[in-house]
C-alpha cells in the first residue's frame, strides 16, 4: 500500500489523536501503518513513537497468525496491561493500526468506546 497524505489531512489526523487523548484518557496514541511506519504521533511523555510503531505493527502481525492458527481470520484489537502504562491496538482499516496508550486507572471500557468513535471518523478522513 502506497498512502499519500497531504498536510491538512495529516493535521486532521493529528486532531482526531488530540481528542482521543483529551476524551478518552488516553496519554499517548500513534498512528502506523502496518509495516510499522508512523503516520502520526500525539501525546505527552518520552515514548520512542518510531521503535513502537514498528513493534506494534509486528505484535499485530504475530497475533494475526496466532488467529489463524486457531481458527480466526483475525483479532481485530489487542491490549496489554502494564503497571504503569496499559497499550489498546485496533486496526482502523486493513493497511491502519492505531496504538493507544493509556494509565492503568483510565477505564477499558470508556476508552474502547472513544476508540470506536474516533476509528470511524479516521475510516471517514482515510476515504476521502
Amino acid at each position: 500500500m502506497n498512502l499519500v497524505l497531504e498536510e491538512d489531512k495529516l493535521s486532521q489526523l493529528g486532531g482526531l489523536l488530540t481528542k482521543l487523548i483529551k476524551e478518552g484518557g488516553a496519554s499517548y496514541t500513534l498512528l502506523t501503518d502496518m509495516a510499522g511506519n508512523l503516520i502520526c504521533k500525539n501525546g505527552e511523555g518520552a515514548v520512542d513513537a518510531t521503535s513502537l510503531a514498528v513493534l506494534a505493527a509486528a505484535n499485530f502481525a504475530a497475533t494475526k497468525e496466532i488467529a489463524r492458527l486457531i481458527g480466526e481470520e483475525e483479532f481485530s484489537l489487542l491490549f496489554h496491561r502494564g503497571q504503569k502504562e496499559n497499550i489498546h491496538f485496533t486496526r482502523i482499516s486493513p493497511e491502519i493500526l492505531l496504538i493507544v496508550l493509556f494509565k492503568p486507572y483510565v477505564s477499558l471500557g470508556l476508552l474502547r468506546l472513544k476508540v470506536e468513535s474516533i476509528k470511524k471518523e479516521i475510516q471517514r478522513l482515510l476515504e476521502e
